[in-house]
């Protein structure tokens, strides 16, 4: 069976098809889970981002338009930013290919 995938199904960060279909809204509340662990008060910059997208999450339902991938390289740059101590456990738990090097990037 082939599958086809539309260019509405595709982030508007990387341009690359949503192929893990978790919104940022519901990725925040598991990233704060995470970082309010060690840092509470860094947990609480952590904000899910809306953008309209003909792909619908997973968890919630809600149409997406950005990737996980995308939307974790946000929250990881800002963590190794103001949280460096916990990026590498940030990035373990919501790797989403962080750690392969991406050619557009």
């Amino acid at each position: 069976m082939k599958i086809v995938i539309s260019p509405e199904n595709s982030c508007v960060g990387c341009n690359q098809a949503i192929t893990n279909p978790i919104c940022p809204n519901c990725l925040a509340k598991q990233m704060r889970v995470m970082v309010s662990e060690h840092d509470p008060e860094l947990a609480k910059h952590i904000a899910g981002t809306f953008v309209e997208g003909e792909t619908h999450c997973i968890q919630c339902g809600r149409s997406m338009g950005l990737c996980a991938h995308c939307f974790s390289r946000e929250i990881y740059e800002l963590i190794a930013e103001k949280g460096p101590e916990i990026a590498s456990e940030f990035i373990q738990r919501f790797d989403f290919e962080l750690r392969k090097p991406v050619a557009m990037f």
